[in-house]
């Protein structure tokens, strides 16, 4: 190997050793990152919903909260000439189980505020409660929050 040669083999190492501890040290900062703001993960906001004096209080969630809501929207079905399974996502349920689960303020879960409307259940409550334009107005808000947008 002629001198040349080894001198090109060795600013190609030296490079490749420069990139990867530039990477290495990137990666580092964002576990930092991620090590030292583990309390700030879950973020909250206020949302001013047309026709409410006060504005609605939601929360993000996380993946895994979101994938237990999703999962809780889906119906299996089978057929039986093709043997396939196929699953499907209600998405009006999926977006009303959404916005319950984000919202802190009014708690759509709260059994007082349900019999004060005369309804049982969170999803019954918000169809009484909001029309659907405030209704979609309070889920962009949940979605932006939750990195949707």
């Amino acid at each position: 190997m002629g001198k040349l040669q080894e001198f090109l083999m060795a600013n190609e190492e030296n490079a490749r050793s420069s990139k990867l501890s530039k990477e290495e040290n990137k990666m580092g900062k964002l576990q930092e990152f991620l090590m030292s703001n583990q309390d700030d993960i879950q973020a909250t906001a206020e949302v001013t919903v047309s026709g409410f004096p006060v504005p609605f209080t939601i929360k993000s969630i996380t993946e895994g909260e979101n994938k237990a809501l999703r999962k809780s929207c889906q119906k299996v079905t089978f057929d039986k000439k093709t043997h396939q399974k196929t699953t499907d996502t209600d998405q009006d349920l999926y977006n009303n189980r959404l916005v319950i689960a984000c919202t802190v303020d009014p708690n759509f879960k709260d059994a007082d505020l349900q019999a004060k409307y005369g309804v049982l259940g969170a999803e019954a409550l918000i169809d009484v409660l909001l029309k659907p334009g405030q209704f979609i107005d309070l889920l962009l808000g949940v979605q932006e929050i939750n990195g949707f947008t």
